[in-house]
C-alpha cells in the first residue's frame, strides 16, 4: 500500500486516491493488531494452563518417589524446579512461542515480498545476515551453559535456605548465626555472579543485532538509491523496501531475547523431566485432592481374598495401565505378616537385614528389639513399601506385598515412624487427615488411646490448636503421640509402630501400652522398640542383631536364656535404677 501510494503521488499527485490507500493501511493495521492480540491470548493463556498441568504432574511425580530419591535430591533443589523451572517452561510456551513464531513468519513473509520487489537489492540487504547466524549459534550455546549454571546455583541457594530455616533452632542454640549468614552470602554471591554472566551474554547480543540491522539499512539506502537514480527502481518501491527492512529490525534485535527464553525453557524442561521421567509410575492429575482431603481414598473395611495385579498407579487411582478397574488385593479385618529370608541393603551400604524370617499371626503383637542399627526400622519401611523390598520376601495375608496396590496396602496399615511429622494445621486435622467418617469423637478417642488427650484439652484452642511448621510448637513426645493417634483413628487391621514410645517417660509409656491392649485387641501389631518394657507386654519378641534374627520367644523365656535380649534387659534396668537414683 505504501509503495502504491508513493508511486501514485509521483505520477499524478492531484489525482492520487490517497484516502483509499490510507483506509487500506488502517484496516490492515487493525487486522494485524487483532491477530496479534488473539494469538497472545490463545498462546499465553494455553501456556498458563500447561504450567498448571505441569506443576500438578511434577507434584504427583514427587508423591511417587521412594526415599532414595529424596536422599539424593535436596528439598531446596526440588523447590527450585517447582518455583523457577516451571515458570520458565511457561515463558517458553507463551512469549517464547509467540516471539519465535512471529520472528519466523516476519522473516519468511518479508523475504518473499522483498524478493518480489527487487531480488538484487534483497541480496544486498541480507549480506550482513550470515554474521547474525554465526552469532545466534554461538549465543545459543553460551546462554544454554550459563542458564544451566544459574538454575543449578538457584537450587543450591534454595537448599541452603530451606536447611537453615528448618534447623534455625540449632543455628541459634549453637550461636551459628554468623557462619550461617556467611554461608548464605557465599552461595548468594555465586548466584549473583552466574546471573550477571548470563545477563552480560544476553545484553551484548541485542546491540550486535541492532548493528547488523543498521548496516542492512545503510546498504539498502546506498544500493537502492542508486537503483532509483538509474531508473531501475521506483521511489515507492524503495520506500516499501525500507519499510520491509524496518519491519525486520525488531525481530532481529529481539532474536537474542527470544533465543534466551527458548533456551532457558528447554533447560528447565530438562530439569523437570529428570523428576517426572523417573520411576515406573506416570504422574496423573487424578492424584490431586485438596489439602483438607488427604487420604480420602477409603478402602472397604471388609473384603474377601482376591488376586492382585502389578503394583502400578499409571492409569490413576483404581486403574491399571490399560485403564481397566484395578484388581486390588484384598484384606480381611485381621491379617498375618510374614518375613521370608528377607535380605536388604541400602545403596552403597552393607546389608541392613540378612535372611530375616519370622511371622506375626492375625491378632498377635510381636515386638522387634535389638541394638541400635540392628535393622528394626528397616522392617517397617519395607512392610509399608516406603522402600521397595525384594519380591517374595514380605507377605501380608499370604500375599506378596510387591504385587499389591500401594494405596490399598497402606490403607490397611497404621504406620507410626520414629519421627512424628505433623503438618502446620490443627491437631484435629493432623489426626483425621481429611479421612471420611473421622469425626471429633473418633479423633478424641484415638488421642485418649495415644495418651495425649488431656494435654491437648489444656490448650486454649483444644484440638483446634494449630501446630507450627513440622509440629515444632509441640514437644517431641507430643508429636509422637499425635502421630500414634493418627494411625489409631483409622482402626487399621495392622499396626506398625517404630519406636513410638521413644520420646515419652516410663509412666506415660506404661499408660499408652495399657491403652493399646484395648484398642488393638484382635489386630496384628508389629512393634519395633528399644524400650523393653513395651516389648514385655508383647505376645512374642524377635531379637535382631546386625540384621539377623538371633532370638525369638516370650519376654520371660528370653531373659532366662541369657542371650542378647537378657543383656539388653539388664542394661535397661541398670539405666532405670541410675535414673531413679
Amino acid at each position: 500500500m505504501l509503495k502504491q501510494a508513493i508511486d501514485a503521488l509521483q505520477t499524478d499527485a492531484a489525482a492520487a486516491p490517497l484516502g483509499r490507500y490510507v483506509a487500506a493501511i488502517v484496516l490492515f493495521a487493525l487486522a494485524n493488531g487483532a491477530a496479534r492480540l488473539g494469538s497472545r491470548f490463545a498462546i499465553i493463556g494455553a501456556a498458563q494452563r500447561i504450567e498448571y498441568d505441569l506443576r500438578n504432574d511434577l507434584y504427583a511425580s514427587l508423591e511417587t518417589r521412594p526415599p532414595a530419591f529424596y536422599a539424593t535430591h535436596p528439598t531446596g533443589d526440588l523447590m527450585a524446579r517447582a518455583s523457577s523451572d516451571v515458570p520458565a517452561v511457561r515463558s517458553l510456551l507463551g512469549f517464547g512461542i509467540v516471539s519465535l513464531a512471529g520472528t519466523v513468519f516476519a522473516f519468511a513473509g518479508t523475504l518473499v515480498a522483498m524478493l518480489a520487489l527487487d531480488p538484487w537489492l534483497t541480496l544486498w540487504a541480507l549480506a550482513p545476515y550470515p554474521a547474525l547466524i554465526v552469532l545466534a549459534k554461538r549465543f545459543n550455546a553460551v546462554v544454554h551453559e550459563r542458564t544451566q549454571a544459574v538454575q543449578d546455583q538457584l537450587a543450591v541457594l534454595s537448599a541452603r535456605v530451606q536447611e537453615h530455616l528448618a534447623g534455625m533452632a540449632v543455628v541459634r542454640a549453637y550461636a551459628l548465626e554468623g557462619r550461617a549468614a556467611r554461608d548464605f552470602a557465599r552461595e548468594n554471591g555465586e548466584y549473583l555472579g552466574r546471573s550477571l554472566a548470563l545477563a552480560r551474554s544476553m545484553s551484548s547480543f541485542a546491540p550486535l543485532m541492532g548493528l547488523i540491522a543498521g548496516v542492512g539499512t545503510l546498504v539498502v539506502l546506498w544500493a537502492g538509491g542508486k537503483a532509483v537514480v538509474d531508473g531501475r527502481l521506483s521511489l515507492g518501491a524503495l520506500a516499501a523496501f525500507n519499510g520491509y527492512l524496518a519491519y525486520l529490525t525488531w525481530p532481529t534485535i529481539a532474536l537474542g531475547w527470544t533465543l534466551s527464553i527458548v533456551r532457558r525453557g528447554l533447560t528447565s524442561m530438562g530439569r523437570i523431566q529428570e523428576v517426572i521421567g523417573l520411576g515406573d509410575a506416570k504422574p496423573h492429575r487424578a492424584f490431586f485432592r485438596p489439602p483438607t482431603a488427604l487420604a480420602e481414598h477409603a478402602v472397604p473395611a471388609t473384603v474377601v481374598a482376591g488376586t492382585a495385579g502389578p503394583a502400578s498407579t499409571e492409569g490413576g487411582p483404581g486403574k491399571m495401565r490399560d485403564g481397566s478397574a484395578l484388581r486390588s488385593p484384598i484384606f480381611s479385618d485381621s491379617c498375618s505378616i510374614r518375613f521370608a529370608n528377607l535380605t536388604f541393603a541400602y545403596e552403597g551400604r552393607p546389608a541392613a537385614l540378612r535372611q530375616v524370617s519370622f511371622s506375626v499371626a492375625p491378632g498377635e503383637t510381636v515386638a522387634v528389639v535389638g541394638p541400635t542399627g540392628s535393622g528394626k526400622t528397616t522392617l517397617g519401611l519395607l512392610l509399608a513399601r516406603l522402600w521397595e523390598p525384594p519380591p517374595g520376601t514380605i507377605f501380608v495375608g499370604e500375599l506378596d506385598v510387591t504385587t499389591l496396590d500401594r494405596q490399598a496396602l497402606r490403607a490397611r496399615l497404621g504406620y507410626v515412624p520414629q519421627e512424628g511429622f505433623l503438618f502446620s494445621r490443627s491437631i484435629h486435622e493432623n489426626i483425621a487427615l481429611g479421612r471420611d467418617g473421622v469425626d471429633a469423637r473418633r479423633v478424641r478417642e484415638a488421642a485418649a488411646a495415644a495418651g495425649i488427650v488431656e494435654e491437648v484439652e489444656r490448650f486454649p484452642a483444644g484440638f483446634d490448636t494449630v501446630v507450627g511448621e513440622r509440629g515444632l510448637t509441640l514437644s517431641g513426645g507430643q508429636r509422637q503421640r499425635v502421630a500414634l493417634a493418627r494411625a489409631l483413628v483409622a482402626a487399621p487391621p495392622i499396626l506398625v509402630l517404630d519406636d513410638a514410645f521413644a520420646s515419652v517417660d516410663a509412666a506415660k509409656e506404661e499408660e499408652i501400652v495399657g491403652n493399646l491392649r484395648g484398642v488393638t485387641a484382635g489386630r496384628t501389631v508389629l512393634l519395633m522398640t528399644h524400650r523393653l518394657r513395651a516389648a514385655q507386654a508383647a505376645d512374642r519378641v524377635v531379637v535382631l542383631d546386625e540384621g539377623r534374627v538371633v532370638e525369638t520367644g516370650r519376654h520371660d523365656d528370653l531373659v532366662q536364656a541369657g542371650g542378647v535380649y537378657a543383656r539388653l534387659w539388664r542394661v535397661q534396668q541398670l539405666e532405670e535404677e541410675i535414673g531413679r537414683a
